[in-house]
């Protein structure tokens, strides 16, 4: 997203967020030598490289003469990153020089450096996330002149490479010895990293030097479609689940049918765009393997498909007779009507169809996006694109109208949280063509993805809650809440490891109770409850649905007693009777006597929620609505804690299926939040497997 993309109110955002983000930064009028550790968190494909280069735009406006910006670790990312910045400054050379350590090492020396700011140049260079290129930067502040400014390091995608790899063998990687050893020889500097999946950052060691001493939350702006838009209520609407009775790309039988409706949709999706008057850039990702030799075998199947393709329009253009012609005509209707069916509304398909037929006519040949081949400079040749990728379009590098997704590559065992969500290219701002975005996938990666939705909401409510509460970025519970986690783990072991532990902030029921009597049964108990104290209830009225009963400051002891004691609970539940009894036992046990605040949720209109193939609730929790200025903007069910956040928060949740014909009635559900104040006390204790 450029700044001529952005309106009035995004761009007051992007400088606010700067001068917020500047002010941890040591004074560049202030002789005292520091160093500073920070991490700035934004939402992948949101903009992080327009927030960071506002950054040093505001730095160098107050003082800064350098910058470092290690920029990736590929050549590509790194080029992409001296790019964007030259761009997005756009003023004369000798105002500011960008030099960049794969082509300008005769000039990355104190010399040139100190040459150049005496002239009153600022500076910026670019370097790649590999120790020779580092080290490289890191001599030339031998130089007395040059240790001693202020300098800003901006580390773009800082959860990648420059970590330490070996931190749980006692020995330090490259990469990670060459990033100590620069900012030992920077006696006024701030590190900075910056990445949309911080998970390796937060979970470091605190000790370690790279541990960020500060954090910064950098919210998307208006238009931005990432984990919640995609696969929040509406995932059905925009995740194509691939049939697991279909074949590989990769397999030698030919090519699935899923992929023929994926470049169906796509070029029927830019037709649709294009009778709109929308003529931008329309792109298709094919994202299989992380191997080069996969790339080729499918980037050789697609071509195939798109040159028959591009036969069969241009013979129907031409107006010559094609029998042929009926078999893509028949992907193309189903692909019109499968978007007609999720509420588009188009000229009927006979007006669109030469549309079509010229952007199939008019698409690109099928790129290569790896270590290998750069696809960038032959893809602005064309308006409609086709990619065939691995691991270099998962980090950093930006697709522009990307609207179709078919991505099947997966770790054969458990993912990582965070190069998982990496993966999400289809993430960005596209309100306005979402309607035609499609992602094509397992079922494991989109189980995957709704976990990391309800992972991401709840790391970025503990992050807020602690800015809130003024506790120090280093201090900050590291608890998260992470479903599927025979299939997940946070991040990769080598950076930092992780255990379950059962005390997260937040915890829900996952299983909806399918039987009508138990639901009927637990209804009633809370109904009994509610009426014992119905003098106490109070009302919170964010918009017409958003509508919360609450009862507050009874003491857990009571409630456990009265309430969450005489309710039935499905036996495969994490919050159940037992979990209840063990965290009443821990409380008596170290006489503690936390009051609780019971929230009935839209108490007057019901949630309705999709139920899992295995029972389970997909997203209990509503999330944020995007729009902050909205009058009826709500925070988030996960955001009612914070007008109380000692105290502990019962959520009940009555909830009727959208999927399950013949089961018509509201299920309660809970959910309860532990306040740290309190989840440290416990942790004290000593508890069974499977206890708390």
């Amino acid at each position: 997203m450029t700044a001529d993309e952005m309106t009035q109110d995004a761009i007051d955002s992007v400088f606010i967020n700067a001068a917020r983000i500047l002010g941890h930064c040591p004074n560049p009028h202030n002789d005292e030598e520091v160093a500073k550790t920070g991490i700035v968190i934004g939402k992948v494909q949101s903009g992080k490289t327009l927030n960071f280069i506002s950054v040093l735009a505001l730095a160098f406006d107050n003082g800064y003469d350098i910058a470092i910006v290690l920029g990736g670790n590929k050549l590509q990312l790194l080029k992409q990153n001296a790019s964007r910045i030259n761009s997005a400054f756009n003023v004369d050379s000798e105002r500011l020089t960008v030099l960049k350590t794969n082509s300008n090492k005769s000039l990355i020396n104190p010399s040139s450096i100190k040459d150049f700011i005496e002239n009153g140049r600022k500076v910026i260079i670019v370097g790649l996330k590999h120790d020779k290129h580092i080290s490289q930067i890191a001599e030339i502040f031998n130089n007395e002149f040059l240790s001693s400014l202020p300098v800003l390091v901006v580390d773009d995608e800082g959860d990648q490479a420059t970590l330490n790899t070996r931190a749980f063998k006692n020995s330090m990687s490259t990469t990670y010895n060459s990033v100590l050893d620069l900012k030992a020889k920077l006696k006024r500097h701030c590190f900075l990293s910056v990445t949309a999946t911080p998970q390796a950052n937060i979970l470091i060691e605190a000790f370690d030097k790279l541990s960020p001493d500060f954090g910064e939350l950098v919210y998307p702006g208006e238009g931005y479609c990432g984990l919640e838009a995609f696969h929040g209520e509406n995932c059905d609407k925009y995740i194509y689940e691939i049939p697991t009775t279909e074949g590989s790309l990769l397999e030698d039988k030919g090519v699935p049918e899923s992929v023929y409706k994926a470049i169906a949709m796509f070029f029927v999706g830019n037709a649709i765009r294009y009778s709109r008057g929308d003529m931008g850039k329309h792109a298709m990702l094919i994202h299989p393997s992380q191997k080069k030799y996969d790339h080729r075998i499918v980037l050789n199947k697609i071509q195939g498909i798109i040159d028959n393709w591009k036969s069969k329009a241009k013979t129907k253009i031409s107006g010559r007779n094609d029998i042929s012609y009926l078999t893509l005509r028949k992907y193309l209707v189903l692909a019109y009507e499968s978007f007609i069916n999720d509420g588009i509304v188009c000229v009927p398909f006979e007006e669109l169809e030469n549309t079509v037929l010229n952007r199939i006519k008019l698409c690109s040949p099928v790129h290569i996006c790896n270590s290998d081949e750069n696809a960038t400079d032959n893809s602005k040749l064309y308006k409609t694109n086709i990619f065939v990728g691995g691991n270099l379009v998962e980090r950093g590098i930006t697709i522009k109208g990307l609207a179709v997704t078919y991505i099947t590559r997966r770790a054969k065992g458990k993912s990582n949280v965070d190069n998982t969500e990496q993966r999400a290219r289809w993430f960005g701002y596209k309100a306005g063509y979402l309607d035609v975005c499609r992602v094509f996938t397992t079922k494991d990666i989109k189980d995957d993805f709704s976990s990391i939705l309800e992972h991401d909401d709840d790391m970025w409510a503990s992050i807020e809650r602690a800015q809130e509460r003024g506790i120090p970025f280093k201090d900050m519970p590291r608890i998260f809440l992470l479903a599927r986690t025979a299939f997940l783990e946070m991040t990769r072991k080598n950076v930092a490891k992780t255990a379950n532990y059962a005390l997260s902030e937040w915890k829900a029921q996952r299983y909806f109770v399918m039987d009508r009597t138990i639901a009927n049964q637990n209804t009633h108990v809370l109904l009994k409850f509610r009426e014992k104290y119905n003098q106490l209830i109070d009302v919170e009225r964010y918009n017409k649905v958003q509508v919360h009963a609450i009862i507050r400051n009874i003491k857990y002891q009571l409630v456990y007693t009265e309430l969450l004691a005489n309710l039935s609970y499905l036996n495969k539940e994490i919050l159940d009777g037992r979990y209840f009894a063990v965290l009443n036992e821990a409380l008596n046990k170290l006489n503690l006597s936390p009051l609780v605040d019971i929230y009935w949720v839209r108490d007057i209109e019901h949630s309705t929620r999709k139920i899992n193939d295995d029972g389970s609730i997909q997203q209990l929790f509503q999330g944020r609505n995007p729009n902050i200025s909205s009058p009826s903007y709500y925070e988030g069910d996960r955001s009612l804690v914070d007008k109380e956040p000692d105290h502990i928060q019962l959520q009940i949740h009555y909830v009727k299926p959208t999927n399950l014909e013949g089961i018509d009635f509201y299920s309660p559900a809970l959910a309860i939040y532990i306040p740290e104040s309190c989840s440290q006390e416990l942790s004290k204790m000593v508890v069974r497997l499977n206890g708390l």
